[in-house]
């Protein structure tokens, strides 16, 4: 939702930028892209990667409207390792700058571009200084969590999973194991859910569950349902908070700072 109604939490789509060890770092590229892309040009940022944890519209949606793709000393390189038919990032991209849907090609990009595809599990790392786990998510189409470590910190990015009490749920505590921060799908309410087995999302209660046995120190309530007002996500983040005082819902624009523990 957008509008007076979602001042508080906000209604863009799945973006979040990290940075760890002189690197900036974005994962997912949905439509709250567009105002981080103006901020960083604006800063003058020149190098960024960015994480696709899975290529479904409201993921992507942004990255047609990214200014520094567009700009020539730019540096842009786009990860992606969800794709279970085999397809590669460039294709991936490929398909997101496609008539009839937008009218011009990924060659436009001035920026320098460059495609790194991995699978589930790898471990990856951008820069001196972070290393990022991966793992596969259960979601239609496949998905990919990530947990990036740097200095000690440790956040999970783990969006876009229906739990399944089997090797699905195993994947997110893994990932989430000891995290100081996590941001998890929690899409549905547990009353909700049932009305939506299938499609590829979580509950708040299923999502403290796991977080608490994986040992988070600090989660966030993330994939907001898009119909919810303010009013009804400080309802979900009263109850959540009830059961689970260390959950938040995440906000539109919300800073997280992690503590520094030297290198590992």
């Amino acid at each position: 939702m957008v509008g007076e109604e979602a001042l508080d939490y906000g209604g863009h789509t799945s973006c979040v930028e990290v940075r760890a060890a002189g690197r900036v770092m974005i994962f997912d590229a949905g439509s709250g892209i567009i105002p981080l892309g103006k901020s960083l040009l604006e800063e003058g940022v020149t190098e960024i990667d960015l994480f696709f944890s899975h290529v479904h519209y409201d993921h992507i949606i942004g990255l047609p409207y990214f200014l520094p793709a567009f700009w020539n000393k730019a540096k842009l390189r786009i990860w992606a390792g969800h794709m279970q038919d085999g397809s590669t990032p460039e294709q991936l991209v490929d398909g997101i700058f496609r008539q009839p849907y937008f009218p011009i090609t990924k060659d436009y990009m001035r920026a320098e571009v460059e495609y790194c595809q991995f699978k589930p599990g790898d471990i990856l790392t951008p820069g001196s200084g972070v290393r990022i786990v991966t793992g596969s998510l259960n979601h239609p189409n496949g998905a990919v969590g990530y947990r990036v470590e740097a200095k000690g910190a440790s956040f999970a990015y783990l969006t876009d999973f229906e739990h399944d009490n089997g090797a699905g749920d195993a994947e997110v505590m893994r990932l989430a194991q000891g995290a100081d921060l996590a941001l998890l799908d929690a899409t549905y309410t547990p009353e909700e859910y049932p009305r939506y087995v299938k499609f590829g999302h979580s509950t708040w209660d299923h999502c403290g569950d796991l977080c608490a046995r994986a040992g988070v120190k600090r989660w966030g309530m993330f994939h907001h349902m898009h119909m919810r007002s303010d009013i009804d996500q400080a309802e979900i983040e009263s109850a959540a908070q009830a059961k689970y005082p260390n959950s938040i819902a995440a906000r539109q624009d919300q800073r997280f700072e992690l503590p520094e523990r030297g290198r590992k």
